[in-house]
Protein backbone atom coordinates (compact mmCIF):
# COMPACT_ATOMS: atom_id res chain seq x y z
CA UNK A 1 0.00 0.00 0.00
CA UNK A 2 1.08 3.54 -1.01
CA UNK A 3 0.96 6.09 1.53
CA UNK A 4 1.88 9.99 1.68
CA UNK A 5 0.88 12.66 3.82
CA UNK A 6 -2.63 14.53 2.71
CA UNK A 7 -1.32 18.14 3.36
CA UNK A 8 2.19 17.32 1.31
CA UNK A 9 0.27 15.83 -1.49
CA UNK A 10 -2.24 19.26 -1.66
CA UNK A 11 0.73 21.46 -0.82
CA UNK A 12 1.97 19.35 -4.21
CA UNK A 13 -1.09 20.14 -6.15
CA UNK A 14 -1.57 23.69 -5.13
CA UNK A 15 1.62 24.79 -6.78
CA UNK A 16 1.66 22.63 -9.72
CA UNK A 17 -1.91 23.99 -10.39
CA UNK A 18 -0.53 27.37 -10.40
CA UNK A 19 2.80 26.85 -12.39
CA UNK A 20 0.32 24.22 -14.71
CA UNK A 21 -2.51 26.63 -15.31
CA UNK A 22 -0.52 29.77 -15.16
CA UNK A 23 1.80 28.64 -17.84
CA UNK A 24 -0.43 26.26 -20.10
CA UNK A 25 1.46 22.88 -19.13
CA UNK A 26 -0.82 20.79 -16.84
CA UNK A 27 1.33 20.99 -13.84
CA UNK A 28 3.03 17.46 -14.66
CA UNK A 29 5.98 18.59 -14.61
CA UNK A 30 6.16 19.30 -10.91
CA UNK A 31 3.96 16.66 -9.83
CA UNK A 32 6.03 13.36 -11.36
CA UNK A 33 9.43 14.81 -10.48
CA UNK A 34 8.49 15.42 -6.66
CA UNK A 35 6.02 12.26 -6.26
CA UNK A 36 9.20 10.21 -7.22
CA UNK A 37 12.52 11.91 -6.05
CA UNK A 38 10.27 13.33 -2.84
CA UNK A 39 8.08 10.99 -2.02
CA UNK A 40 9.62 7.75 -3.73
CA UNK A 41 6.62 6.72 -5.71
CA UNK A 42 6.90 4.53 -8.53
CA UNK A 43 7.15 6.14 -11.77
CA UNK A 44 4.18 4.86 -13.39
CA UNK A 45 1.70 5.17 -10.15
CA UNK A 46 2.92 9.05 -10.65
CA UNK A 47 2.46 9.26 -14.05
CA UNK A 48 -1.35 8.00 -13.66
CA UNK A 49 -1.56 10.45 -10.33
CA UNK A 50 -0.16 13.30 -12.61
CA UNK A 51 -2.68 12.96 -15.63
CA UNK A 52 -5.85 12.54 -13.69
CA UNK A 53 -4.42 15.75 -11.58
CA UNK A 54 -3.91 17.56 -15.02
CA UNK A 55 -7.27 16.76 -15.56
CA UNK A 56 -8.48 19.06 -13.02
CA UNK A 57 -6.36 21.54 -13.45
CA UNK A 58 -6.94 21.86 -17.59
CA UNK A 59 -10.45 21.94 -17.13
CA UNK A 60 -10.41 24.68 -14.55
CA UNK A 61 -7.81 27.13 -16.81
CA UNK A 62 -9.24 26.27 -20.09
CA UNK A 63 -12.69 27.57 -18.83
CA UNK A 64 -11.02 31.25 -17.60
CA UNK A 65 -9.08 31.11 -20.56
CA UNK A 66 -11.86 30.39 -22.76
CA UNK A 67 -14.26 32.95 -21.47
CA UNK A 68 -11.25 35.53 -21.70
CA UNK A 69 -10.96 34.42 -25.71
CA UNK A 70 -7.53 33.33 -24.75
CA UNK A 71 -8.26 30.12 -26.47
CA UNK A 72 -8.32 29.27 -29.67
CA UNK A 73 -11.38 26.46 -29.54
CA UNK A 74 -10.66 25.80 -33.44
CA UNK A 75 -7.16 25.67 -33.62
CA UNK A 76 -7.28 23.26 -30.88
CA UNK A 77 -9.79 21.11 -32.21
CA UNK A 78 -7.90 20.38 -35.49
CA UNK A 79 -4.41 19.78 -33.50
CA UNK A 80 -6.25 17.48 -31.46
CA UNK A 81 -6.58 15.38 -34.24
CA UNK A 82 -3.16 13.60 -34.28
CA UNK A 83 -2.63 14.40 -30.26
CA UNK A 84 -4.92 11.89 -28.87
CA UNK A 85 -3.70 9.13 -30.82
CA UNK A 86 -0.46 10.39 -29.70
CA UNK A 87 -1.28 10.23 -26.49
CA UNK A 88 -3.19 6.15 -26.94
CA UNK A 89 0.48 5.48 -27.95
CA UNK A 90 2.11 6.57 -24.99
CA UNK A 91 0.06 5.35 -22.72
CA UNK A 92 0.44 1.71 -24.48
CA UNK A 93 4.35 2.21 -24.44
CA UNK A 94 4.92 3.56 -21.16
CA UNK A 95 3.76 0.13 -19.71
CA UNK A 96 7.20 -1.77 -21.63
CA UNK A 97 9.15 0.49 -20.23
CA UNK A 98 11.89 0.78 -17.51
CA UNK A 99 11.40 3.48 -15.28
CA UNK A 100 15.11 4.67 -15.82
CA UNK A 101 14.32 5.19 -19.40
CA UNK A 102 11.40 7.23 -18.47
CA UNK A 103 13.26 9.35 -16.89
CA UNK A 104 16.03 9.59 -19.46
CA UNK A 105 13.70 10.55 -21.64
CA UNK A 106 11.87 13.17 -19.56
CA UNK A 107 15.45 15.32 -18.63
CA UNK A 108 16.24 15.31 -22.50
CA UNK A 109 12.88 16.67 -23.95
CA UNK A 110 12.41 19.33 -21.05
CA UNK A 111 16.54 20.42 -21.56
CA UNK A 112 15.79 21.24 -25.60
CA UNK A 113 12.62 23.14 -24.32
CA UNK A 114 14.12 24.95 -21.89
CA UNK A 115 16.70 26.19 -24.70
CA UNK A 116 13.62 26.84 -27.19
CA UNK A 117 12.04 28.70 -24.80
CA UNK A 118 14.85 31.31 -22.85
CA UNK A 119 17.22 31.54 -25.95
CA UNK A 120 15.03 31.59 -28.78
CA UNK A 121 13.51 34.10 -29.98
CA UNK A 122 9.43 33.41 -30.50
CA UNK A 123 8.83 34.03 -35.04
CA UNK A 124 5.22 35.42 -34.27
CA UNK A 125 2.83 37.33 -36.97
CA UNK A 126 1.36 40.16 -35.11
CA UNK A 127 -1.51 41.51 -37.48
CA UNK A 128 -2.76 45.20 -37.61
CA UNK A 129 -6.74 44.64 -38.93
CA UNK A 130 -6.28 48.50 -40.08
CA UNK A 131 -3.91 47.89 -41.74
CA UNK A 132 -5.65 44.48 -44.31
CA UNK A 133 -7.15 46.14 -47.66
CA UNK A 134 -10.34 44.63 -47.74
CA UNK A 135 -10.76 44.74 -51.55
CA UNK A 136 -6.92 42.81 -51.54
CA UNK A 137 -7.65 38.26 -51.31
CA UNK A 138 -5.76 36.93 -48.53
CA UNK A 139 -3.84 34.96 -51.01
CA UNK A 140 -0.77 35.00 -49.09
CA UNK A 141 -1.94 32.46 -46.78
CA UNK A 142 -4.18 29.24 -46.94
CA UNK A 143 -8.01 29.42 -46.23
CA UNK A 144 -7.46 26.39 -43.57
CA UNK A 145 -5.03 29.50 -41.94
CA UNK A 146 -7.32 32.08 -42.23
CA UNK A 147 -9.76 30.15 -40.30
CA UNK A 148 -8.30 29.85 -37.42
CA UNK A 149 -6.88 33.37 -37.08
CA UNK A 150 -8.35 34.77 -33.90
CA UNK A 151 -7.47 37.91 -31.79
CA UNK A 152 -7.89 38.69 -27.81
CA UNK A 153 -7.65 41.36 -25.22
CA UNK A 154 -4.11 41.66 -23.03
CA UNK A 155 -4.97 43.46 -19.52
CA UNK A 156 -1.14 43.02 -19.32
CA UNK A 157 -0.36 45.31 -21.86
CA UNK A 158 -3.99 46.81 -22.38
CA UNK A 159 -3.76 46.16 -26.59
CA UNK A 160 -5.99 44.25 -28.37
CA UNK A 161 -3.52 41.25 -29.71
CA UNK A 162 -4.56 39.98 -33.65
CA UNK A 163 -3.16 36.50 -34.93
CA UNK A 164 -2.95 34.40 -37.98
CA UNK A 165 -1.81 30.61 -37.99
CA UNK A 166 1.13 29.23 -39.86
CA UNK A 167 2.96 26.39 -40.50
CA UNK A 168 -0.09 24.03 -39.53
CA UNK A 169 1.50 20.61 -40.59
CA UNK A 170 4.64 21.18 -38.10
CA UNK A 171 1.73 21.83 -35.79
CA UNK A 172 -0.01 18.91 -36.45
CA UNK A 173 3.45 16.86 -35.76
CA UNK A 174 3.84 18.73 -32.72
CA UNK A 175 0.92 17.54 -31.65
CA UNK A 176 1.29 13.86 -32.23
CA UNK A 177 4.75 13.87 -30.24
CA UNK A 178 2.62 16.08 -27.51
CA UNK A 179 0.47 13.33 -27.14
CA UNK A 180 2.71 10.70 -26.74
CA UNK A 181 4.93 12.02 -24.26
CA UNK A 182 1.45 13.38 -22.34
CA UNK A 183 0.47 9.72 -21.58
CA UNK A 184 4.36 8.05 -21.59
CA UNK A 185 5.60 10.68 -18.83
CA UNK A 186 2.26 12.20 -17.60
CA UNK A 187 2.57 16.35 -18.26
CA UNK A 188 0.01 16.84 -20.32
CA UNK A 189 2.48 17.76 -23.72
CA UNK A 190 2.65 21.05 -22.75
CA UNK A 191 6.19 21.14 -23.12
CA UNK A 192 5.85 20.62 -26.34
CA UNK A 193 2.31 22.14 -27.70
CA UNK A 194 3.66 25.57 -26.34
CA UNK A 195 7.01 26.04 -28.29
CA UNK A 196 5.55 24.37 -31.11
CA UNK A 197 2.50 27.14 -31.46
CA UNK A 198 4.92 29.69 -30.02
CA UNK A 199 7.58 29.39 -31.99
CA UNK A 200 6.84 27.56 -34.85
CA UNK A 201 3.19 28.07 -35.37
CA UNK A 202 3.59 32.18 -34.67
CA UNK A 203 1.05 31.74 -31.62
CA UNK A 204 1.47 34.84 -29.27
CA UNK A 205 2.62 33.13 -25.95
CA UNK A 206 -1.41 34.59 -23.99
CA UNK A 207 -3.07 32.17 -26.88
CA UNK A 208 -0.91 29.72 -27.03
CA UNK A 209 -1.80 29.26 -23.59
CA UNK A 210 -5.16 29.48 -23.37
CA UNK A 211 -4.92 26.58 -26.50
CA UNK A 212 -2.60 24.55 -24.63
CA UNK A 213 -4.92 24.07 -21.65
CA UNK A 214 -8.28 23.35 -24.02
CA UNK A 215 -5.87 20.59 -25.48
CA UNK A 216 -3.89 19.28 -22.23
CA UNK A 217 -7.91 18.53 -20.92
CA UNK A 218 -8.93 16.10 -23.43
CA UNK A 219 -5.44 14.61 -24.06
CA UNK A 220 -5.11 13.57 -20.56
CA UNK A 221 -8.50 12.21 -20.00
CA UNK A 222 -7.52 10.02 -23.02
CA UNK A 223 -4.62 9.04 -21.13
CA UNK A 224 -5.39 8.86 -17.63
CA UNK A 225 -8.28 6.12 -18.87
CA UNK A 226 -5.39 3.68 -19.87
CA UNK A 227 -4.24 4.35 -16.60
CA UNK A 228 -6.71 3.37 -14.85
CA UNK A 229 -7.74 0.16 -16.30
CA UNK A 230 -4.00 -1.18 -16.17
CA UNK A 231 -4.34 -0.55 -12.30
CA UNK A 232 -2.20 2.45 -11.72
CA UNK A 233 -4.69 5.05 -10.82
CA UNK A 234 -4.47 5.13 -6.51
CA UNK A 235 -7.42 7.56 -5.14
CA UNK A 236 -5.96 7.82 -1.61
CA UNK A 237 -3.38 10.14 -3.91
CA UNK A 238 -5.35 11.58 -6.31
CA UNK A 239 -7.51 12.97 -3.75
CA UNK A 240 -5.62 15.65 -2.11
CA UNK A 241 -3.32 16.43 -5.37
CA UNK A 242 -6.93 17.88 -7.39
CA UNK A 243 -8.08 19.53 -4.47
CA UNK A 244 -4.59 21.40 -4.20
CA UNK A 245 -4.92 21.82 -8.10
CA UNK A 246 -8.34 23.20 -8.26
CA UNK A 247 -7.32 26.21 -6.21
CA UNK A 248 -3.98 26.64 -8.05
CA UNK A 249 -5.22 26.52 -10.87
CA UNK A 250 -8.11 29.54 -10.39
CA UNK A 251 -5.12 31.42 -8.85
CA UNK A 252 -2.15 30.40 -12.10
CA UNK A 253 -5.14 32.02 -14.42
CA UNK A 254 -5.53 35.22 -12.34
CA UNK A 255 -1.83 35.94 -12.28
CA UNK A 256 -0.97 34.83 -16.03
CA UNK A 257 -3.81 37.61 -17.16
CA UNK A 258 -1.57 40.05 -15.25
CA UNK A 259 1.96 38.99 -16.11
CA UNK A 260 3.54 40.05 -19.82
CA UNK A 261 4.00 37.49 -21.70
CA UNK A 262 7.72 37.37 -22.49
CA UNK A 263 8.36 36.59 -18.38
CA UNK A 264 5.82 33.62 -18.39
CA UNK A 265 8.08 32.27 -21.54
CA UNK A 266 11.28 33.12 -19.18
CA UNK A 267 9.16 31.44 -15.97
CA UNK A 268 8.23 28.35 -17.91
CA UNK A 269 12.41 27.59 -19.17
CA UNK A 270 13.67 28.09 -16.19
CA UNK A 271 11.50 26.15 -14.57
CA UNK A 272 11.24 22.71 -16.57
CA UNK A 273 15.24 23.34 -16.77
CA UNK A 274 15.81 22.91 -12.90
CA UNK A 275 13.35 19.84 -13.73
CA UNK A 276 15.36 18.39 -15.81
CA UNK A 277 18.31 18.29 -14.06
CA UNK A 278 17.19 16.72 -10.94
CA UNK A 279 15.13 13.98 -13.37
CA UNK A 280 18.99 13.55 -15.47
CA UNK A 281 20.66 12.72 -11.59
CA UNK A 282 17.77 10.53 -10.43
CA UNK A 283 18.02 8.17 -14.56
CA UNK A 284 21.77 8.22 -14.19
CA UNK A 285 21.37 6.69 -10.95
CA UNK A 286 23.53 9.60 -9.32
CA UNK A 287 20.35 10.81 -7.00
CA UNK A 288 18.99 7.62 -5.56
CA UNK A 289 15.30 6.86 -4.37
CA UNK A 290 15.32 3.91 -2.39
Amino acid sequence: MIEANLWILASIGLLAGLLGSMLGIGGGLLIVPILTLALKIPIQIAIASSLVSIVATSCTAARIYAKNNWTNIRLGLLLETTTTPGAIVGAFAAAFLAPSILNAVFSIVLIYVAYTMVICKPNLVWDDPSKDNPATPHNTISEKSSLLACSYYDPAINETICYKVRHIPLGLGGSFLAGILSSLLGIGGGIVKLPTMNLGMGIPMKAAIGTSSFMIAITTTVGAVVYYFRGYVYPAIIAPLIIGVFLGAILGTELAQRTRGILLRRIFGLFIFITAMLMLLKAAHILWTT
